[in-house]
C-alpha cells in the first residue's frame, strides 16, 4: 500500500476552504430558519400523520352543558388512532380508537375522566387526512378546530376579571414525557402584574394545569398573559364566561404562539346592540407605534387609526364601524418599527329570545401573521343560518385568484366556484345553504380563511384549517 503525506499546511489550507465553501452554502439556503406553520394544520397525503391537541372545560365545570370533540374523517380507507385524555386530578387515559372512513367519531371528555372539571385531549392520527372540532355549549357556545402545534411562547392579549360576572382561567397542557416550567407575565388595568406563584410554574407531564385568573387578578376589565416556556413546551388557552344581569356568554381561545410586524383579525359588525374592540399586546422593552388598519368586506373605505403602546403594555381601541358594513370585516395591526405584537378581536353581540330576557354572545379571535395557499373548511350539516366564511388577502401587491373546490359532490349554491382578489381585499360570502360539508380552498397567494356564525345560541368565531406545507408569511 502505497500512503502519500501531505503538509499540515496544505491540509489546514484545504479545511479551511471547505468551511468557507459550507458556510456560503448555508447562507444561501438560509438553513436555521423555521419554516411557518399555520397553528392549525392537516395532513392530506395519507402518508404523514398529524397531532390534535383540544383542552377546555367538562360538564361539571359551572357553565357548560357539554363539551364534544368531533373527528372527520375524509380519507377513502379506514384508519386507527390513539387517544389520550388529562386531567387537572392528574388522570391520564389512553386508547385506541377507529376511524371509519368519510365518517365521523365523537369524543365527550368526561366520560373517561368522570368528576374533572378540565380535561385536555390528544389525538395521534398516523396517516393524517381528519379534522378534529371541539364544541362547548352551556352559557353561550364556543366551535372551533382544535390546534396542531405547541410552543415554548405563548400570547393571550384579552380576558376580563371584572367583578361581579366574568370568570377567566389559564389552562396549560403539557403532553409530552417531561416536565414543562413556565413564567407567566400579566398585564392588567393598573399595568403589569406579578402574582407570587406566576414564575416557576410547574406542568407535569401528561397533564393539565389550570391557572385561575379571576382570584389571581380580580376586577380587571382586561387582563393580557405572556407565557414563556423555560423548559419543554405546552398548549395554552384561555376559557372565559360571563354572566351579569340575564346576559351570559363564554368563549374558548387558544393563545398565538408568535408576536408578529402584522397581525391579522377578522372583525364582525353587530349593529346596535353589540359592542367591538381589539386588544393589542406591546412584548417588548421599548415602546411601538402601531396603525390599526381595516379593509371593509363590501367595498367601504374605513380610515387607519395609529396607536402608542409603552414596553410591556397593551392597549384596548374599541371600534365604532358603520352599521352598513353589517357583518364580518379585515383587520391588520402594524407595527411601524419593526417590533412584534399581538392583537386579539373581542365582540359582545346582544339577541332577544322569546321569553324577552337578553342573552350576550361572546366572541373572541386571536390574531396570526401567518396564511395559507390551501384550506379545509368544514361546516357541519346542523350548522345555523347564519353564518359567513370570510376570505382576506393579506399580500399588498398580489392577486389571489382563489377556488372553492367539493370533491365529493356540487359545491352550494351560495359558493362560487372562483373569486379573484387583489391585494388587502376580502370578501364576506354568505352561506344560506341548510347543509354544509367540508370542502377544500385553493389559492394562487397565501389567504387567511375564517368562518364566523352567529345565531340565538351565541357567536363565534372559527379559523379553516391549514393543509400542510402551503403556510408562509404574506409580503407586506
Amino acid at each position: 500500500m502505497r500512503v502519500i503525506r501531505f503538509p499540515t499546511f496544505l491540509l489546514l489550507l484545504a479545511l479551511l476552504f471547505s468551511v468557507l465553501l459550507l458556510s456560503n452554502e448555508s447562507e444561501n439556503r438560509i438553513e436555521g430558519v423555521p419554516l411557518p406553520v399555520y397553528p392549525v394544520e392537516v395532513s392530506t397525503s395519507g402518508t404523514s400523520g398529524d397531532l390534535w391537541f383540544c383542552v377546555g372545560p367538562t360538564q361539571e365545570l359551572d357553565g357548560v352543558d357539554e363539551r364534544k370533540i368531533t373527528l372527520t374523517s375524509f380519507s377513502a380507507s379506514d384508519s386507527y388512532g390513539r387517544v389520550t385524555i388529562a386531567d387537572e386530578l392528574g388522570n391520564d387515559i389512553e386508547r385506541e380508537i377507529l376511524l371509519e372512513a368519510g365518517k365521523n367519531f365523537d369524543i365527550k371528555p368526561e366520560q373517561s375522566v368522570p368528576g374533572a372539571r378540565w380535561a385536555a385531549v390528544t389525538i395521534e392520527v398516523p396517516k393524517g387526512e381528519v379534522i378534529v372540532k371541539q364544541q362547548i355549549t352551556g352559557t353561550g357556545i364556543d366551535s372551533k378546530p382544535c390546534v396542531t402545534a405547541t410552543s415554548d411562547s405563548w400570547y393571550l392579549p384579552w380576558s376580563s376579571t371584572s367583578r361581579p360576572g366574568n370568570k377567566a382561567s389559564l389552562l396549560f397542557y403539557n403532553p409530552f414525557q417531561a416536565p414543562a416550567v413556565a413564567d407567566l407575565h400579566f398585564v392588567g388595568d393598573v399595568g403589569r402584574r406579578e402574582t407570587l406563584d406566576s414564575q416557576g410554574v410547574v406542568i407535569p407531564s401528561r397533564s393539565m394545569l389550570i391557572y385561575d385568573l379571576t382570584s389571581r387578578i380580580a376586577d380587571s376589565s382586561v387582563v393580557s398573559a405572556t407565557v414563556d416556556v423555560r423548559v419543554g413546551q405546552l398548549v395554552v388557552a384561555r376559557f372565559q364566561t360571563m354572566e351579569e344581569d340575564g346576559q351570559k356568554g363564554l368563549d374558548l381561545a387558544y393563545g398565538s404562539t408568535r408576536a408578529a410586524k402584522r397581525v391579522f383579525l377578522t372583525g364582525f359588525e353587530t349593529g346596535a346592540n353589540g359592542k367591538e374592540f381589539v386588544s393589542i399586546l406591546n412584548p417588548n422593552n421599548d415602546l411601538v407605534e402601531v396603525e390599526v388598519s381595516y379593509f371593509a368586506l363590501n367595498g367601504q373605505n374605513i380610515q387607519p387609526r395609529k396607536l402608542e403602546l409603552r414596553a410591556l403594555q397593551r392597549q384596548v381601541l374599541e371600534l365604532d364601524m358603520p352599521e352598513s358594513v353589517g357583518g364580518p370585516y379585515g383587520i391588520e395591526v402594524n407595527s411601524f418599527d419593526g417590533e412584534p405584537i399581538t392583537a386579539a378581536f373581542v365582540s359582545f353581540i346582544d339577541n332577544n329570545s322569546s321569553d324577552d330576557q337578553n342573552t350576550i354572545g361572546l366572541a373572541t379571535e386571536n390574531g396570526v401573521d401567518i396564511a395559507a395557499r390551501e384550506w379545509k373548511i368544514l361546516i357541519p350539516d346542523d350548522s345555523p343560518q347564519t353564518r359567513y366564511l370570510s376570505i382576506f388577502n393579506p399580500n399588498a401587491e398580489s392577486i389571489a385568484s382563489v377556488r372553492f373546490l367539493n370533491h365529493h359532490s356540487e359545491l352550494p349554491i351560495s359558493l362560487p366556484a372562483q373569486i379573484e382578489l387583489d391585494g388587502l381585499e376580502g370578501v364576506s360570502l354568505k352561506l344560506a345553504d341548510k347543509t354544509f360539508g367540508l370542502f377544500d380552498i385553493e389559492s394562487t397567494a397565501p389567504i387567511v380563511a375564517r368562518v364566523t356564525v352567529n345565531d340565538a345560541a351565541g357567536m363565534y368565531i372559527e379559523n379553516g384549517v391549514a393543509i400542510s406545507k402551503t403556510s408562509e408569511i404574506p409580503i407586506p
